[in-house]
C-alpha cells in the first residue's frame, strides 16, 4: 500500500513527530487474485475474389467476466507489517480523543507556563528559567509545534484538528519514536518544572486496515469503483483484409489437398483492425475491455510447405502498426500504480507498441479426415507511448503537474505461446464424392510458456468450423 499517494503528507507529518527523515509508512501488504474468462465468438468471411486474391473480413464478439480477490494484511503476514492503521479518534471513541487532547493540552501548559516566566525575568531575575534563556525558548517552541502536529495527525476532536485517516499502530517503530520524544520533552520540562506529572502518549491505531476498509478509502479517497466481479459484452475491434497469392506450385485445391509430395504455397495478406471495441474503464481495476479500441495496420506473410503425404508445415510472420488516437486514462505519479485518484483523470495521446509475430504450426495427416498439429508463436510488443502534461489541483487546493510519459514506461513485452490441436475435415472426401458437405472442425488449445513485460499466464482453446462454398459459377465439386 506505499503506492497510495494519500499517505504522503501523512508520512511527512509523521517523519517531523517521530523525528525519522527516512521513516516510510505503509498499511501493509495486500493479496489480490486476479481472474478473468473471456468468450471470443467471432465470424469470419473469406471471399476469393480470383484464383489469387481473397477479401477477407472478421467481426468479432466478447464476453468478458473479471474479478479481483482482494485482502489486505492477510493472515500469514508478521502482525507488524503495517506501520499505520484507522485512526481511533475518528470513530466514536471518547478514550482516545480525551488522551489525544489531554496530551497536547499538557504540552501547551507547560511551554505556556515558561514563557509566562520568560516575560517575568525583568522582575525575577532569578528563576533558573532566565539564565538558560535561549534553551528555554527553544523548548516552548520545540512543544508548541510537537503539539500542533500531534492535534493535527491524531485528531483532539475539534473541527479544525479532527486527525488524520491512519495513525502510527500500537507497538510500531514510528508510534515508539514518537512516544519517546514526548518522554523527552517531559523531562526537559521537569528541569524547570519539577512538579510537573509524567504524560501520557496520543492514542495509535490498535489493528491495521480490513480489505472492507480499503475498499472503502479507495472508494472516498480515489473514486475508484468498488473491486468485485465484472461482466461485459459487446463486439470486438472489427477486421478487413486481403490476401495475395504469390507462388503456388499445386495449381488447384484438390491437387494440393492430394498431393503426395512436396509443394510450397505463398501468399502476402494486409489488414485494417477498427478500433470498434470497447475500451476498460479509468476507474475500475478489474474491468477488461473487449479491445484496444483502437486502428491497427496489419501485413503479413504465409506460407504453407508439403514435406509428404502426411506432414505438412505452415509459417506466418506479422508485423502490425498500432495507430495513434487518445484515451481517457488517470496519470500515476509513478509507473505501474494502479491507485489513482479521480483528479488525475485526463485525455492522453496514446500509440501503442508495433508488434511483430511468428508462428509455426507443423501438421501431420493421420488419414483422409483426421490431422493433429503443434504451434509456436512468438510475440514482441514495442513500448507504448503517451503524451500529455496537465497542471491541475488536487483535492488540497495544491497544483499538480502530470505527464503521461510515466503510463508508457515498463510496456514493452515478449511472449511464447504452445500449443495442439486437432482437426477434422470433409474436403478430401467431398473432393471425391464421398462426403456431401465440404467442412472443416479445427480445435487449438495454447498457452503462454513465458514472457517479460508483465505478461499474464493465459490459456486459450479455440474451436473453429468452416465451410466452403461457391457464390458464383459452377458447383464448388
Amino acid at each position: 500500500m506505499q503506492q497510495l499517494a494519500i499517505l504522503r503528507p501523512l508520512e511527512t507529518s509523521l517523519r517531523e513527530l517521530a523525528q525519522q527523515p527516512n521513516a516510510n509508512v505503509t498499511l501493509g501488504p495486500v493479496r489480490s487474485d486476479f481472474r478473468a474468462r473471456v468468450a471470443r465468438s467471432a465470424f469470419l468471411l473469406d471471399f476469393g475474389l480470383t484464383s489469387r486474391i481473397q477479401l477477407t473480413g472478421r467481426l468479432p464478439y466478447e464476453h468478458t467476466i473479471s474479478e479481483i480477490v482482494f485482502d489486505a494484511n492477510p493472515r500469514g503476514y508478521a502482525s507488524h507489517a503495517a506501520n499505520v492503521g484507522p485512526n481511533p479518534a475518528l470513530v466514536v471513541t471518547s478514550t482516545a480523543v480525551a488522551q489525544n487532547r489531554k496530551v497536547v493540552d499538557s504540552l501547551l501548559q507547560a511551554a505556556n507556563e515558561l514563557s509566562g516566566r520568560l516575560e517575568a525575568c525583568t522582575t525575577n531575575a532569578g528563576d533558573p528559567v532566565c539564565t538558560d534563556r535561549a534553551r528555554v525558548e527553544a523548548l516552548v517552541q520545540d512543544a508548541r509545534a510537537f503539539a500542533r502536529g500531534l492535534a493535527e495527525t491524531y485528531g483532539v476532536g475539534a473541527d479544525t484538528a479532527r486527525g488524520s485517516l491512519f495513525v502510527p499502530t500500537v507497538g510500531s517503530t514510528l508510534q515508539s519514536a514518537i512516544a519517546s520524544r514526548v518522554a523527552s520533552i517531559n523531562a526537559s520540562f521537569k528541569t524547570f518544572i519539577p512538579a510537573l506529572s509524567v504524560w501520557d502518549t496520543p492514542f495509535p491505531a490498535q489493528v491495521p486496515v480490513t480489505a472492507e476498509q480499503t475498499q472503502e478509502l479507495l472508494g472516498d479517497q480515489l473514486s475508484i469503483a468498488p473491486i468485485a466481479v465484472v461482466e461485459r459484452s459487446h463486439i470486438g475491434d472489427v477486421e478487413i483484409g486481403a490476401k495475395l497469392l504469390v507462388i503456388d506450385t499445386y495449381g488447384s485445391l484438390r491437387q494440393a489437398r492430394a498431393s503426395s509430395g512436396g509443394g510450397l504455397r505463398l501468399a502476402v495478406g494486409g489488414l485494417l483492425r477498427l478500433g470498434t471495441a470497447q475500451v476498460d474503464r479509468p476507474d475500475d481495476l478489474a474491468d477488461i475491455g473487449t479491445g484496444d479500441g483502437q486502428t491497427d495496420i496489419e501485413v503479413s506473410g504465409i506460407a504453407d510447405v508439403v514435406l509428404t503425404r502426411r506432414f505438412w508445415a505452415s509459417a506466418v510472420a506479422r508485423y502490425g502498426r498500432q495507430l495513434e488516437d487518445e484515451k481517457i486514462l488517470r496519470i500515476p505519479d509513478v509507473p505501474r500504480n494502479p491507485f489513482i485518484a479521480a483528479f488525475r483523470e485526463q485525455e492522453v495521446g496514446r500509440d501503442l507498441g508495433d508488434y511483430v509475430e511468428l508462428e509455426a504450426t507443423p501438421r501431420f495427416v493421420y488419414n483422409d479426415y483426421l490431422s493433429i498439429s503443434a504451434q509456436w508463436t512468438y510475440r514482441r510488443k514495442a513500448e507504448d507511448t503517451y503524451t500529455g502534461t496537465f497542471t491541475v489541483e488536487d483535492p488540497d487546493g495544491e497544483s499538480v503537474t502530470l505527464d503521461a510519459r510515466v503510463l508508457g514506461v515498463g510496456t514493452e513485452q515478449t511472449e511464447q505461446r504452445v500449443g495442439g490441436g486437432l482437426s477434422f475435415s470433409t474436403l478430401r472426401a467431398f473432393d471425391r464424392g464421398r462426403a456431401r458437405l465440404p467442412i472443416e472442425v479445427h480445435f487449438l488449445h495454447t498457452q503462454v510458456l513465458s514472457g517479460s513485460g508483465y505478461v499474464p499466464k493465459r490459456f486459450a482453446s479455440q474451436l473453429q468450423v468452416r465451410y466452403y462454398t461457391r457464390v458464383f459459377g459452377a458447383p464448388l465439386r
